[in-house]
């Protein structure tokens, strides 16, 4: 994923938002393989956009998730075990393709 510009800059490290609420969105991306693009042109919803992007964010690389995630008021190592957890609890494999 080299061009950014369609994800919102989210506010909130992956443990602040709900299973349920990141499931739906889970769902369309990797089960329907919806891209993140035309998830983001789905919803005029802040709120939504920014789950679409914490989802988008479970499988970039380390660099880009946490310059992605720079507006999150945590420490990268935080981030970065949180990401895993979400990712094993939403039964997402480390390597999606």
């Amino acid at each position: 994923m080299t061009d950014k510009t369609h994800l919102v800059h989210p506010g909130h490290c992956f443990c602040q938002v709900s299973d349920e609420e990141l499931r739906p969105w889970v769902v369309k991306r990797y089960v329907e393989h919806c891209s993140t693009i035309d998830l983001m042109k789905s919803t005029g919803d802040p709120h939504e956009k920014e789950l679409i992007s914490i989802v988008a964010l479970l499988d970039v690389d380390d660099d880009t998730m946490l310059e992605l995630m720079g507006n999150v008021d945590f420490p990268q190592h935080h981030i970065l075990h949180c990401r895993q957890n979400v990712k094993h609890m939403l039964g997402i494999p480390d390597n999606p393709e």
